[in-house]
C-alpha cells in the first residue's frame, strides 16, 4: 500500500511540473528518467494547451457571461507576500510593483489568514517556514478556499521531501533561499502566465 501510494505521489508532482512547463525537472525530482516517447507527448500536450490559452485570451468560443467574467491580460494581478523576516516584504514588493502587479505583504501568518478572508489574491508567495504556522498550513487553507490561486513557497529547506508534499497538496512551484528578486520575479511570471495572463517582463 506505502509503495503505492509513492507511485501516486510521483506521478501527481510529476503532472504538477509538467503543467507548469518542466517535466523534465519533475522527473527528475521522482527519480524517473523522461523517455522520447513521453516528452513528444508533452510536447503535443503544451501545443494544445498554448491553442487553448490563445482562445480563451481572444474570447473564441467562450459564452458571453464567460467572457465577462474573465480577467483580461491586461487587468492587474493582485500578489500577497508572507514572511515573518520583514526584509523579505520590503526587498521584494517594489520589485513585483514595477513589474506591474498589486502587492500586500504581510509578516503575521495569522494577520495573512485574515485577509485571505476578506480577499481573493491572484498569487500568494509564503515562506514555508515561520513562526506559529508554516507555508503548507497557509497553503492547505488556500486550496480548500480557492484552488484558483496560485501558492509559490520560499524555503531554504528544499529537499526532495518538501517539494513532493508542497506540489502534492497543490503548491504552484517553490524557489529556494537565498534568491534574487528577479528570480521570484520570473516565478511569479509563469503563475501569471498560468492564469492566462501575459508575462510582465
Amino acid at each position: 500500500m506505502g509503495d503505492l501510494k509513492k507511485k501516486i505521489e510521483d506521478w501527481m508532482v510529476r503532472v504538477s511540473f509538467a503543467e507548469a512547463d518542466a517535466a523534465r525537472e519533475g522527473f527528475q525530482l521522482t527519480g524517473e528518467e523522461l523517455d522520447h516517447k513521453t516528452s513528444l507527448a508533452l510536447d503535443r500536450l503544451r501545443v494544445v494547451r498554448s491553442e487553448r490559452a490563445s482562445r480563451k485570451q481572444t474570447g473564441e468560443g467562450m459564452s458571453i457571461g464567460e467572457e465577462e467574467s474573465r480577467n483580461g491580460p491586461g487587468d492587474e494581478l493582485s500578489v500577497m507576500v508572507l514572511d515573518d523576516e520583514p526584509i523579505v516584504g520590503k526587498r521584494l514588493k517594489p520589485v513585483l510593483e514595477k513589474s506591474g502587479f498589486v502587492v500586500e505583504c504581510y509578516e503575521d501568518p495569522a494577520k495573512a489568514l485574515g485577509r485571505l478572508e476578506e480577499k481573493e489574491f491572484d498569487i500568494i508567495v509564503t515562506d514555508l517556514r515561520m513562526e506559529g504556522m508554516d507555508g503548507i498550513e497557509i497553503l492547505e487553507h488556500v486550496m480548500k478556499h480557492c484552488d484558483r490561486t496560485r501558492v509559490i513557497l520560499i524555503t531554504g529547506y528544499a529537499t526532495v521531501e518538501v517539494a513532493r508534499e508542497a506540489l502534492v497538496k497543490g503548491a504552484f512551484d517553490f524557489i529556494s533561499k537565498p534568491f534574487k528578486p528577479q528570480d521570484l520575479r520570473a516565478v511569479v511570471n509563469k503563475a501569471a502566465l498560468s492564469l492566462g495572463h501575459k508575462a510582465i517582463l
